[in-house]
C-alpha cells in the first residue's frame, strides 16, 4: 500500500509525521520548481481602493477576459458585488464565489462572470478558463479562539506567503496575466504558512466526542500527531 499526502500549503512539520512511524521506511525527495506556461506580472499598489482598480482593469481588458478579486470574508464578497454594481449604474456585474455554493452553481458563475470577488474557495478548487488579472487584499478573516475571553471570535489576519502564491498561481494558464497586490508587507511580516485551524479552534467538544467514542480515549492521546505549536 502506498500513501501518498499532496497540499500545497503543507506545513513543514506535518510530513514528520509520516517518517517516524516505526517499520515504515519513507522516500525523501525533492521536487522541481513548476513555472506557469505564461509569463505573469506582478504589481504591488499597497493602498489602492480595490473598486477604482476593478475599474481601471474592466476598462482596458479585451474579449472574454476575467478578473478574480481575492477578499477576506464572505460579507466582504457580497459587499463588494453590491458597491461595483451600485457606482459603476449597473454597468459592472459582478458575481460572488464563496464556499456555500454548490459545484455546479459556481461553475456556471465562472462562464458567464468577467468579474469575480472571492475567498480562499477560488484559490485552488476552482478554474478559470480567461482568467487575465488577479486581485489580492493579502488578508483573511479566521475563526480563532480567545483563551481568556473562552470564545471564539473572527479576526482579520495577513495572508501567509504560501496563500498568496497560491493565488498568483491561479494565473498564466491559458495566457499571459496580471497580479496586483494590494499589499506591501516588510519580510518576515508574513507567515510561510497558515496557523494549522487545530491550533486556533476551541476543542472542548472535540475532547467530550472523543471521551464518549468506542476508543475511550481523550485528545491528550493523540498529541504526538498535532503540529507544531504556532
Amino acid at each position: 500500500m502506498k500513501l501518498i499526502s499532496s497540499s500545497a500549503m503543507l506545513d513543514s512539520s506535518v510530513p514528520d509525521l509520516y517518517r517516524n512511524i516505526p517499520g515504515c521506511t519513507v522516500s525523501v525527495f525533492s521536487l522541481t520548481s513548476i513555472s506557469t506556461r505564461f509569463p505573469i506580472s506582478v504589481n504591488r499598489v499597497a493602498g489602492e481602493n480595490i473598486l477604482d482598480l476593478v475599474q481601471q482593469l474592466y476598462s482596458k481588458r479585451v474579449r472574454n477576459e476575467q478578473i478574480l478579486c481575492f477578499v477576506g470574508s464572505v460579507q466582504e464578497v457580497h459587499e463588494n458585488c453590491a458597491l461595483i454594481k451600485s457606482i459603476t449604474k449597473g454597468a459592472i456585474i459582478a458575481y460572488p464565489l464563496v464556499q456555500s455554493q454548490s459545484a455546479i452553481d459556481q461553475e456556471k458563475l465562472i462562464e458567464q462572470g468577467t468579474l469575480l470577488f472571492s475567498t480562499t474557495v477560488a484559490e485552488t478548487s476552482l478554474t478559470f478558463p480567461c482568467l487575465k488579472y488577479v486581485i489580492d487584499t493579502g488578508v483573511i478573516n479566521m475563526p480563532v479562539y480567545n483563551i481568556e475571553l473562552e470564545r471564539t471570535e473572527l479576526k482579520e489576519i495577513i495572508a501567509a506567503e504560501s496563500t498568496t502564491k497560491q493565488r498568483l498561481g491561479r494565473l498564466g494558464r491559458t495566457q499571459p496575466g496580471e497580479f496586483d497586490a494590494l499589499y506591501n508587507y516588510a519580510p518576515g511580516e508574513q507567515r510561510k504558512y497558515p496557523v494549522p485551524q487545530i491550533c486556533q479552534s476551541e476543542l472542548v467538544n472535540i475532547d467530550f466526542m472523543l471521551r464518549k467514542s468506542r476508543l475511550l480515549t481523550d485528545i491528550l492521546d493523540f498529541q504526538e500527531y498535532f503540529p507544531n505549536k504556532p
